[in-house]
């Protein structure tokens, strides 16, 4: 059959190209790994290390929202004193 050849070639180069991929944890690890921040393995870690993370991110998440709510009422007052010009000059 014509084309057989083909598939056979790309078959053959993904199954290549899976061989030659870095597991998702490997790339996990080689990302989050810096100076300042050593990568905890979640199965392994133990409840004091579970504890410490959960308050980083909890800490984390409200400077987060803190700035959601500043830059909402911030957008609200220009919308609000643009509004207010508007309404003197027309």
């Amino acid at each position: 059959m014509p084309g057989e050849g083909s598939m056979m070639s790309a078959n053959t180069s993904l199954k290549n190209n899976r061989r030659n991929r870095t597991s998702k944890l490997e790339k996990f690890v080689n990302t989050t790994t810096n100076d300042s921040i050593e990568f905890v393995d979640p199965n392994t870690a133990t409840p004091e290390e579970l504890a410490a993370i959960r308050q980083r991110m909890q800490e984390e998440n409200k400077v987060i929202q803190k700035k959601k709510i500043t830059l909402t009422f911030s957008i609200l007052v220009v919308i609000l004193i643009t509004l207010a010009v508007l309404n003197c000059y027309l």
